[in-house]
């Protein structure tokens, strides 16, 4: 939906782009929905982790939603150095 503008269940392009998709935290706060990647993540401290926060495309018409990471570029960087610690 992001690149087409369209929907690909029911095709329609009423397309609601870059709806913040909130995580409920403690004392039930909004946080913005991320995602997580650590570079060691056997580490038990100081696991080189990483966050990118989540998009939604949410179609007006069926409620269909596809989520994008907000930085892809980051969580990448950080999944290649923990593949280059594996050896």
């Amino acid at each position: 939906m992001k690149s087409t503008g369209k929907c690909p269940k029911c095709r329609s392009t009423d397309i609601l782009a870059n709806v913040k998709a909130v995580d409920r935290g403690h004392g039930d706060a909004g946080r913005h929905f991320s995602l997580a990647v650590f570079a060691d993540p056997d580490a038990f401290v100081f696991t080189g982790e990483e966050r990118s926060t989540v998009s939604a495309w949410v179609c007006a018409a069926c409620g269909y939603v596809e989520f994008y990471a907000n930085s892809p570029d980051l969580l990448k960087q950080v999944r290649e150095e923990s593949l280059r610690r594996k050896g």
